[in-house]
């Protein structure tokens, strides 16, 4: 009896090791999450009061705990002398839905961005979106296509008209809505390139996750023809659909 509780005590001590290492394993091998910066208030601020500088403050936060409408730190500028709609206690996260948004338009803008309103096809959309919301832009257009008759590379050619959806925009912000127009906050490059699609394509906002770091390049939302349709049409073509019995 005397020499099992050694080796009980030595089993023991065994095991708490191997969870210990395991747990620094785990640990370590865990991905680090990706952090943003938002906007918080650094004193008290009562309901209808002017937003001070001197009140807000910037606040690293994990992506995925970042509420909502909460406004990036790039935006300071936009959130400073702006009324609050409600009373925010020290250290509340400031969103979009707190402020009156009664100063110049100009001023929701983050340095280096520009506004661009924006009209999309289906103005039913917008009704599930909100300022500070990111989406993509996907626009749905046609364009002639040039197809060899022949094989021999000095065959003649024949233009032939296809239309497509794809990504235009992978994510914008959301600064403000009205009916079936959208402002938005865009680079000068992209805002003017967007300025001169939306007159010949059909434009539709898809909601994003804010933040989000994933698929931001156009060639991930792939591209879709018209004649896709056709080859569902077709592999569908010998199913059946079966009538339920309504004896039964």
């Amino acid at each position: 009896m005397k020499n099992l509780i050694p080796l009980v005590t030595a089993v023991l001590l065994g095991l708490a090791t191997v969870f210990a290492v395991s747990k620094t394993i785990n640990k370590k091998d865990k991905p680090q999450e990706k952090m943003c910066k938002v906007l918080i208030v650094s004193a008290p601020v009562e309901r209808g009061e002017i937003l001070s500088e001197n009140k807000i403050a910037a606040k690293d936060v994990p992506v995925s705990a970042a509420p909502r409408n909460s406004i990036d730190a790039s935006n300071k500028s936009f959130v400073e002398n702006q009324r609050t709609k409600r009373s925010i206690v020290k250290g509340d996260y400031i969103l979009y839905m707190d402020l009156e948004l009664d100063q110049s338009k100009s001023k929701t803008l983050g340095d280096g961005q520009w506004g661009v309103p924006v009209t999309f096809a289906d103005p039913l959309l917008l009704r599930m979106l909100q300022p500070g919301d990111d989406i993509a832009i996907v626009g749905t257009y046609s364009y002639q296509e040039l197809i060899q008759t022949e094989k021999n590379a000095d065959a003649p050619v024949r233009s032939v008209s296809k239309t497509v959806t794809t990504v235009l925009y992978p994510r914008v912000s959301i600064l403000e809505i009205n009916g079936s127009t959208v402002l938005l906050s865009m680079p000068p490059r992209q805002a003017v390139a967007l300025t001169a699609i939306q007159h010949k394509v059909s434009l539709y906002p898809l909601l994003r996750k804010k933040n989000d770091e994933n698929a931001l390049n156009i060639k991930d939302g792939g591209k879709f023809e018209d004649s896709a349709l056709a080859e569902i049409v077709e592999t569908l073509k010998n199913d059946r659909i079966d009538i339920i019995d309504k004896d039964k």
